[in-house]
């Protein structure tokens, strides 16, 4: 996983800087990582990339370790980390860069053109360039990217997770959505009964919900890569309310609980349902499987 540098840490790394929250981590954040990425290493230095602690109220499309591991895969070898409450609100623009160069030795930075920071949001890329160029170092802003004529960004991804829309959503992130935590033991034996032996993950609250259904997914476990299907939501045959990810891998055998699992969603199947009994669900479900198979 990548190093994490808080905010107001003074740590000295010395890094090409993106700038943002980068909450889904979508396509317009991948073209921005990737020029990034390049100057980072002409530099000879480590790419950070900022981001939150928790986050914004409303729920996010990753939560704070799903960012960290999808950073990763990115090449981002830093994750400069800031708890979004009232005193960080309430900090000035130039106080917020400066802090920023207190804590890393800077030598470039790079954010979208929608980028914005400071006490209610006050200054910009016009902000920044200027507090770049005191400092001798360069600040490149980036156009928005577009996508089915609509910008590239969060709000456009909770969009798709509320309409449980995976291929576009899928598309707008540039990989799979993906889930991750760990597998509970509670209630392990009643997947087993019915013949299909399940993971279930307990969602972090920090995160935007999926709209309730089931999925077609795969994950990958020991090496391997294995598809299946996911249960999105409620129990209702069950009983249980709770939003619960349930996952049934196909040709898996061993046993996940208590083990960290990464799920990711390839589409939509069907909504969630209430069977009149457990048969009735296996028989579903059997149906579902051959569905992806």
């Amino acid at each position: 996983m990548p190093k994490i540098v808080e905010y107001g840490s003074r740590a000295g790394d010395a890094c090409v800087l993106l700038l943002g929250f980068f909450d889904g981590v979508h396509v317009g954040h991948r073209r921005l990582i990737a020029k990034a990425r390049a100057a980072a290493e002409g530099a000879g230095v480590q790419l950070a990339a900022m981001t939150f602690h928790g986050g914004k109220s409303g729920g996010q499309v990753y939560d704070f370790a799903e960012r960290c591991a999808v950073f990763e895969g990115l090449g981002v070898g830093i994750v400069y980390a800031a708890v979004y409450d009232e005193a960080f609100r309430a900090t000035e623009g130039d106080d917020f860069l400066k802090q920023v160069n207190e804590d890393l030795r800077v030598h470039a930075y790079f954010c979208g053109e929608d980028f914005t920071y400071g006490r209610g949001a006050a200054c910009g890329a016009e902000q920044l360039r200027a507090f770049a160029r005191a400092q001798g170092v360069p600040a490149n802003v980036l156009p928005l990217v577009g996508l089915h004529g609509e910008k590239a960004g969060a709000s456009l991804a909770k969009k798709y997770l509320a309409e449980g829309d995976i291929a576009r959503l899928n598309e707008l992130l540039g990989a799979p959505y993906r889930i991750a935590g760990m597998v509970s033991t509670e209630g392990r034996h009643v997947g087993r009964r019915i013949g299909f032996p399940t993971a279930n993950i307990h969602l972090s609250p920090e995160k935007f919900p999926l709209r309730a259904g089931v999925y077609a997914v795969h994950a990958d476990v020991d090496g391997k890569t294995y598809r299946g299907i996911a249960n999105y939501g409620p129990r209702p045959t069950f009983g249980d309310l709770r939003t619960v990810l349930e996952v049934y891998l196909d040709g898996y055998g061993g046993d996940l609980y208590g083990r960290e699992l990464t799920v990711y969603f390839d589409g939509w199947l069907r909504g969630v349902r209430k069977f009149a009994s457990a048969a009735e669900l296996t028989a579903q479900l059997r149906h579902d499987l051959e569905s992806i198979r």
